[in-house]
């Protein structure tokens, strides 16, 4: 395990170094000042920093917790109470928070003052608030005995060592500035930032710089509570290979050993290495209890390897395993893949001839080479349909897939061109969805030019792809190209830009009975215009001054018919109509189509900005399609023309009103049947308590012919909502207002304490495919529930980290907190 607290100790380890190089310098300053005998310390040397003096003055008190910096709570300004500091009942408060850190110590001069120093042959005694000042550092001791010859010291008394974010206290120190030898005695540590604290009854710098901490220990809770605490009986730290080696180390929580190793080693710093991570444990109804341990394997600075064995009750064994390799040629690349072997319970639904071994294999990388190569691998494959549903269970997004994306691309960006090489075909993960075309391979090449405005803009596309597919239906192969011209112009009020190009498509078909023309083409004109004008005043609400704009905006397409129908459909769609569907030049994803066009769309958008911060408060859309003729060009070939003479009305509003609150809504209605084709809403409340408030409505008519249903209507809500400074709740709901029944529900509770975390929770969800409707009257629709659980020990890390993974993706706006 790799707490996430080891990282301090590396200061710490730095501070103990420090002592020996202040020893040194508190001997060359009294060395001349000691001849004095009159002087008197901060008040009596006229060259004192006064100011440096009082920060360095006794920091000790009738209670230890103001000696390590603790503040009560109703001592902490307003300013400065967050959540932690209100379930912690304080705060660590570092008096050189504000220190500047940016002069190098190494600059900086050592200054040594006392209120009595005498000399006494080859020693120096310090005595009366010893203080020594470099730069954001800062020591006092009550007592020092400097020994010149051998250059040794000794401290005694109220040892106070500070810089920013770190506080070392001790009771004696032995000093060797010739060695760097160091000893402190009964330290304790504070790191203000991190809200980690702990002690030692000897820390110990030997001859080599190795840190040894004798009876060590360290805890996120405040002082005064224990409620899981680190012990170690010897602990040594080699800063030159950033580790730490604990021996006999344990893990109390309220005082009873809960977990216990002979040895440890942690990391100091960012430097990956090898160990166990912390297990995760679940249980749900797809499969029983759930648990794994992942072992981090780092094989050399430029690659290294994840393995996590996992165990599932009703299933068996999977064992996954990731590698990762970064190369300056080759780019980043990720390898992975799971496997089990006889999935009892996948064994159980498959016939006798079936293979009920489990498996999944991931390629992924990125690389970019001299500024000009980018590559992108991602490539997945499962060992059936239902992998992703049954195993895939930290996620649900994960789970609902209904294909798996196995794609290859290699792009050239010249100064003028992007050139693109891709492969491209999925993994089907529904029965009832067929496999798609592949492009493999697909070619295109496209001229980019610069976007200044008031210049000849050429335009040029070309394309080539080679269709395959496993069905017995029509492949073959497609040359797409695009050439001309646009010009556009850009003003302070407005825009406008002409452009006109020609589009042709050809066709190379394998044999087929579907087509009697196995090398079809297809070429047309299209010319759009494309203007719009920005007004803006100031305005006056509740005290508030405005900027409102007012931007217009015209879009004329033109693009002439040409008859398809005996082409083929390799990888087009029709675009579901949105607002910004009025100012597209098609109304087709991919090259299959060349649609037909005589129109002007008519959008308006409004502008609410803030006046003094500049930021955009609100932005209301509208607009509308006006048809000056058929569309005869359609997705399918039999389909008939669209007759209609507008389009439905197209609405977006975007609202945040403050810095809390934000809504989002699009709405698609059709005047000539009075109703809305499409809807959606969206809400979000997160105030300063950490709250969060979220509510949804989504609305979609469908065709008559799926699914037998005429629409969607749904309702969703999820919500964070702390109680009290300790106990949370929070729950996600998406209800089918159709149906009148819970389409996926999950709810749970937190508690949060100033030392530790727990979290646990329920969900249930039907099984069904990203993006599919249930059909809840169909008898083989099951709901899946899962209960997790999840422990944190702050500033340690913990186990159960999948619910952390289920509330980012059920509760919009949800991010764990870093301890």
């Amino acid at each position: 395990m790799t707490p996430v607290c080891a990282n301090r100790y590396r200061s710490l380890a730095y501070a103990t170094m420090w002592l020996a190089f202040v020893a040194l310098g508190l001997s060359l300053s009294h060395a001349a000042l000691a001849q004095d005998n009159n002087m008197g310390g901060c008040a009596a040397n006229e060259n004192a920093n006064s100011e440096r003096c009082s920060e360095t003055a006794d920091p000790t008190d009738d209670t230890p917790h103001f000696a390590l910096d603790w503040v009560p709570l109703a001592a902490v300004p307003e300013s400065l109470r967050d959540r932690e500091c209100l379930n912690c009942k304080g705060a660590y408060i570092d008096p050189l928070a504000q220190e500047n850190t940016s002069v190098p110590l190494e600059e900086e001069h050592i200054r040594a003052l006392a209120n009595s120093t005498q000399m006494q042959g080859n020693e120096i005694i310090m005595t009366g608030e010893a203080n020594a000042v470099q730069g954001y550092r800062r020591m006092r001791s009550d007592e020092v005995l400097i020994d010149r010859t051998d250059e040794s010291s000794i401290l005694t008394g109220n040892i106070t060592l500070r810089e920013p974010n770190l506080l070392l206290l001790g009771d004696s120190a032995e000093i060797n500035s010739k060695t760097g030898e160091a000893v402190v005695y009964n330290s304790q540590f504070v790191f203000h930032s991190e809200h980690m604290r702990g002690s030692a009854d000897i820390l110990e710098r030997d001859l080599e710089g190795l840190i040894h901490v004798h009876n060590g220990t360290f805890t996120y809770c405040p002082p005064g509570e224990n409620d899981w605490v680190v012990l170690a009986k010897e602990m040594e730290f080699n800063l030159d290979n950033g580790l730490a080696t604990l021996h006999h180390a344990k893990v109390e929580v309220e005082g009873v050993p809960a977990f216990y190793t002979p040895w440890l080693r942690i990391p100091l710093d960012d430097r990956r290495r090898t160990g166990v991570l912390w297990p995760d444990f679940g249980n749900d109804s797809n499969g029983g209890l759930d648990v794994s341990a992942p072992v981090y394997i780092n094989l050399a600075p430029n690659y290294d390897a994840l393995y996590v064995p996992r165990y599932i009750e009703e299933r068996g064994l999977n064992n996954a395993l990731q590698l990762r390799y970064l190369n300056p040629l080759l780019g980043q690349w990720l390898v992975g893949g799971a496997y089990m072997a006889d999935d009892k319970k996948y064994s159980d639904q498959t016939s006798e001839t079936g293979s009920s071994d489990r498996w999944l294999g991931v390629v992924k990388q990125n690389g970019l080479f001299q500024q000009r190569w980018q590559s992108r691998v991602d490539y997945s494959k499962a060992s059936d349909v239902d992998y992703m549903k049954d195993l895939e269970t930290s996620s649900i997004d994960a789970q609902r897939k209904t294909s798996l994306l196995q794609m290859a691309s290699l792009n050239y960006l010249g100064d003028s061109w992007l050139t693109t090489l891709l492969t491209q075909q999925f993994q089907s993960l529904a029965d009832d969805i067929s496999k798609g075309y592949e492009a493999i391979p697909q070619i295109s090449s496209t001229y980019r030019g610069s976007s200044n405005p008031f210049t000849v803009k050429p335009i040029f596309l070309a394309q080539y792809s080679n269709f395959d597919n496993q069905r017995d239906v029509v492949t073959g192969q497609r040359a797409y190209g695009e050439a001309g011209l646009s010009y556009p112009m850009l003003w302070s009020f407005g825009h406008f830009k002409p452009t006109l190009k020609y589009r042709q498509v050809n066709y190379e078909l394998n044999d087929s009975t579907l087509f009697q023309d196995n090398s079809p083409s297809a070429g047309a004109p299209l010319a759009n215009l494309d203007a719009g004008l920005i007004f803006d005043r100031q305005t006056r609400f509740a005290g508030r001054r405005f900027l409102q704009t007012l931007e217009p905006r015209v879009y004329y397409l033109y693009s002439k018919y040409e008859d398809q129908t005996d082409q083929p459909l390799f990888d087009t769609a029709e675009l579901t109509f949105t607002y910004s569907q009025l100012f597209r030049e098609t109304r087709f994803a991919g090259h299959d189509r060349l649609d037909d066009a005589n129109q002007v769309s008519l959008g308006l958008i409004s502008r609410l900005i803030d006046d003094e911060s500049g930021r955009n408060l609100l932005t209301a859309s509208v607009g509308q399609i006006y048809y000056f003729d058929d569309r005869q060009v359609r997705q399918g070939l039999n389909a008939a023309p669209q007759e209609r003479s507008t389009s439905e009305i197209a609405g977006e509003l975007l609202a945040r009103p403050t810095e809390h609150l934000g809504l989002r809504t699009s709405v698609v209605w059709n005047p000539e049947e009075d109703n809305f084709n499409s809807g959606f809403f969206e809400g979000s409340y997160q105030p300063d308590n950490g709250s969060i408030f979220n509510i949804g409505y989504s609305y979609r008519r469908l065709a008559p012919a799926f699914n037998n249903r005429q629409l969607t209507n749904e309702v969703s809500v999820s919500s964070y909502l702390p109680l009290d400074n300790n106990w949370s709740i929070f729950a996600s709901m998406s209800y089918s207002l159709e149906d009148d029944i819970s389409v996926e529900d999950m709810f749970g509770v937190e508690y949060d304490s100033c030392c530790w975390t727990a979290r646990l929770l329920q969900l249930r969800y039907y099984n069904n495919d990203s993006g599919a409707i249930p059909n809840f009257s169909n008898p083989n629709l099951e709901r899946e529930s899962t209960i997790q659980f999840q422990v944190l020990l702050k500033g340690m890390g913990g186990f159960g980290n999948r619910i952390t993974n289920i509330m980012q993706t059920m509760i919009r706006g949800f991010d764990e907190r870093e301890y």
